[in-house]
């Protein structure tokens, strides 16, 4: 079934962060990769099936959202190199003059709600492969 759906990749160090962003867009009718830094990222990306999406923490160690950023645009494989990237932070302002080598498609100010997540992944995903989305009517059933 999971060949129906979407997938996006969340990337971020922070276990908590990473479940939490999984179960929300798994709930949503998205597949859901998921990488604890940019190399394990990276690595992914290069072996297996790439996603429509990567949700990208930009403070990281080890590969920060500025490295990935460069290395996924340096990838020789055009559609690879070419995934969109949506960078979640809470200091938009302070990474923008260190993103400036290699852009993220979009920045997401963290916190951020449901409704925020849901607009974003649905600009560069469409909608999920559930019937029922968070922000819309939920259908009555005939009794």
């Amino acid at each position: 079934m999971s060949g129906d759906r979407p997938k996006i990749m969340v990337v971020d160090d922070l276990v908590e962060h990473r479940e939490l962003l999984s179960q929300v867009l798994v709930d949503l009718g998205y597949a859901v990769d998921t990488a604890g830094d940019g190399r394990a990222a990276l690595e992914a990306i290069r072996s297996g099936s790439p996603p429509q999406l990567v949700l990208l923490d930009f403070w990281m160690p080890g590969i920060n959202g500025n490295q990935f950023l460069a290395a996924l645009r340096a990838e020789p494989d055009a559609p690879r190199s070419k995934i969109p990237v949506v960078v979640m932070t809470a200091d938009p302002d302070g990474v923008v003059d260190l993103l400036s080598s290699a852009p993220p498609d979009l920045l997401l100010e963290k916190p951020f709600g449901l409704r925020e997540l849901r607009r974003v992944v649905v600009k560069f995903c469409g909608q999920g492969a559930t019937p029922h989305r968070w922000g819309a009517p939920a259908t009555q059933e005939p009794v």
